[in-house]
């Protein structure tokens, strides 16, 4: 995969400086994506149907973005293996059970267990070689988990855990499982990344794939369903999860190319933060003035992590 301190555009510039942008943008299109995964089971819309067709037609209009920017995807083994493997662990399985949670525990819980994605990334990548012990960077991913864990601790204190206790427990185990998934589609995005192959089409041939995959089960379980075109809350959803999608991945695959793993897997925070907003403003899940606290934390972790570039 190519490094961040080498890839320099023809102006002469490196794309790494927008590396905290890209961070931003999925962040809050992602956690805005989950907000609007509940707001549609609200309105009878299958997180699975939801998330098949926010990848199918997000990948669709992702692969004709690269057609028309001269990035054709292909389709030969190489290729493809990569579409799949990172379809499933990094998007088919952590988004569906990202979606499915938001409607079973609520957006804010499930937003709250993305901070442990760095976590998980930094000890797979050290693991692996592909990173080095560095004091400042610990400290910042530490400052992280515990700005999160601070999120999670105040509704605890403040409630005595009553609301945590009624929760459906197989549903936080499920939900917790979430960030390994999303930090072993991080390792392996960088490890395997196509030599010589841009963000656009392997973002497109990602969730392409990961829709293929999800269309037998939503078929075997009679879920499956076409949006009816009507001008419905639910087509309204569709079509703004497909746009978010969009955006978020052109992103999200350009900050996989410009940085690595470890750095990459900061978008976990931005995910909580904006969840927690929309479980907030939308669902009436009580925040804690004290939460700027933990806001503060999980910024000043980003800079520790971000500071060398």
């Amino acid at each position: 995969m190519p490094q961040s301190t080498k890839n320099q555009n023809h102006t002469g510039k490196n794309p790494a400086q927008y590396a905290p942008l890209y961070v931003v943008i999925f962040g809050v299109t992602f956690g805005t994506s989950i907000a609007m995964a509940k707001l549609g089971a609200i309105e009878g819309l299958s997180p699975m149907v939801l998330v098949f067709w926010q990848m199918l037609c997000a990948g669709i209009l992702l692969g004709i973005t690269a057609w028309i920017k001269g990035q054709r995807p292909k389709l030969i083994p190489r290729h493809i293996r990569y579409y799949f493997i990172a379809g499933i662990l990094g998007n088919a399985v952590p988004t569906t059970l990202t979606f499915i949670s938001a409607v079973k525990i609520g957006t804010g819980l499930t937003g709250l267990v993305y901070p442990l994605s760095p976590v998980f990334t930094y000890a797979f990548a050290a693991l692996l070689g592909m990173d080095k012990f560095q004091p400042r960077k610990l400290v910042g991913l530490a400052l992280g988990l515990m700005g999160a864990l601070f999120i999670i601790a105040t509704p605890l204190i403040v409630d005595g855990g009553e609301n945590f206790a009624e929760l459906p427990v197989i549903w936080l185990g499920i939900a917790f499982t979430i960030p390994i998934f999303l930090a072993c589609g991080n390792i392996y995005r960088s490890r395997d990344w196509p030599p010589d192959t841009g963000s656009l089409p392997l973002a497109s041939g990602m969730l392409i794939a990961t829709a293929l995959m999800l269309l037998p089960v939503l078929l075997l379980t009679q879920n499956f369903r076409f949006p009816d075109l009507s001008g419905s809350v639910i087509d309204w959803i569709i079509f703004g999860n497909i746009l978010l999608s969009f955006i978020g991945f052109i992103v999200y695959f350009e900050l996989q190319r410009t940085a690595g793993p470890v750095y990459f897997s900061q978008i976990s925070y931005f995910i909580t933060i904006t969840t927690m907003a929309f479980g907030a403003f939308l669902f009436d899940e009580t925040l804690s003035p004290s939460i700027w606290i933990a806001i503060g934390m999980i910024f000043s972790g980003l800079y520790l992590v971000s500071k060398s570039r």
